[in-house]
């Protein structure tokens, strides 16, 4: 028996070794490193490094809603009502050092949401039952663009953007002229807070090859700013200038000023009528912009707490519509735009802006339309 036991275990034993040589041998592969994204301080908060590479991202934007409401232009047309917005905003930010400089491309997508329009029936049994006055709303308007697209190097930059003389008081009731533009533009940023601007733009398509002209020179310093533009619509052959001013009294206290003249309508034309919801276009449709042979205002704030500031001020436009306006009303029209503005941080990257606006025509005609205007805005910054 202890001979049979022997030869038994032998050959089990020598089957589990054969089939040991057999399998496939385990290979446990060595892991790989782990590469964390690294913060990018360089730039300021919120930036980190692209796994890879030296270039540093930021992404960010803000959701807002607001609630407007524009009471009815008295003398000009019967159009008061809500008007709501809201708006979703997405920024790219890509920057790297070159040994030409800070190498940037700054991307902002923005989509609006507002009220749709209406369809007001006469008096008739047809498509509805409907009497006099009767009106059916056609539903929400959206639509999404591209707000700004930008490559920038040193000073040098080059894109899609707000033109260069964009620019106005900090209040929600002034206007500065300007609006989104193709352009190429270098800056020149001096160490002791001066700097000198000058742009090449452009705002319409296929109609002549020459570019608008903007020029800023400005400074900024610790006792506030002062900053000047010029501008030259090569389409229109007319040019604007525009100064503002703000100055610092104390910590919590401070004054801007502005000032502008046009030498006719043009692109850079301030537009009194301005997010109001009709302008000359509603008279004259040869000639939808309005502006204002020149204009100045001011503004007056105050820092009440880190939270909380408000502020209140006006503009007065003076040969509103220049030629136009005197040749529909008779003689010259002037115009004035005053308003309040309160600023609330609810919690941080939360913040709430109440604006209350008021406008009023002077006219020839006796009408002197005006119209109370505002909203309540919602933010939510990242």
């Amino acid at each position: 028996m202890n001979i049979k036991s022997l030869l038994i275990g032998s050959a089990a034993a020598t089957v589990a070794a054969t089939g040991a040589q057999a399998a496939d041998p385990i290979f446990v592969p060595e892991p790989e490193p782990m590469e964390y994204v690294r913060v990018c301080d360089v730039y300021g908060a919120g930036f980190f490094y692209i796994p890879g590479t030296e270039t540093c991202l930021k992404i960010g934007g803000y959701v807002r809603y607001e609630i407007g409401a524009r009471g009815d232009f008295d003398g000009l047309l019967d159009d008061g009502g809500w008007a709501k917005l809201a708006r979703a905003t997405l920024t790219v930010d890509a920057r790297s050092e070159t040994e030409y400089g800070t190498l940037g491309g700054f991307i902002e997508i923005r989509a609006d949401s507002t009220g749709g329009t209406v369809t007001k029936f006469p008096n008739t049994d047809f498509p509805y039952n409907v009497n006099e006055g009767n009106a059916l709303s056609q539903g929400i308007d959206s639509g999404a663009r591209v707000q700004q697209a930008i490559i920038s190097l040193g000073g040098l930059s080059m894109g899609l953007s707000d033109t260069l003389y964009d620019a106005g008081l900090s209040g929600e009731f002034d206007q500065g002229g300007g609006d989104r533009v193709h352009f190429i533009r270098y800056t020149y940023d001096a160490a002791n807070g001066f700097f000198v601007s000058l742009a090449l733009e452009e705002a319409d398509e296929d109609y002549d090859y020459a570019p608008n002209v903007v020029g800023n020179i400005g400074v900024v310093q610790g006792w506030g700013s002062i900053n000047v533009w010029g501008a030259y619509d090569a389409t229109a052959e007319e040019w604007a200038a525009k100064a503002i001013a703000k100055v610092n009294a104390t910590e919590q206290l401070w004054f801007e000023a502005i000032g502008t003249y046009e030498s006719g309508i043009n692109f850079y034309s301030v537009d009194p009528f301005g997010g109001l919801g009709t302008g000359l276009a509603s008279l004259d449709p040869v000639d939808p912009r309005v502006g204002a042979e020149w204009s100045a205002g001011g503004l007056v704030g105050y820092q009440v707490n880190p939270r909380f500031k408000a502020s209140i001020g006006a503009q007065y436009f003076s040969k509103v519509g220049h030629d136009v306006g005197t040749t529909l009303f008779g003689g010259d029209v002037n115009a004035i735009r005053a308003g309040a503005t309160f600023d609330y941080e609810i919690v941080e990257n939360f913040n709430t802006k109440l604006a209350v606006n008021y406008t009023k025509f002077d006219t020839p005609d006796g009408r002197d339309p005006d119209q109370w205007h505002g909203f309540l805005r919602f933010d939510r910054n990242f």
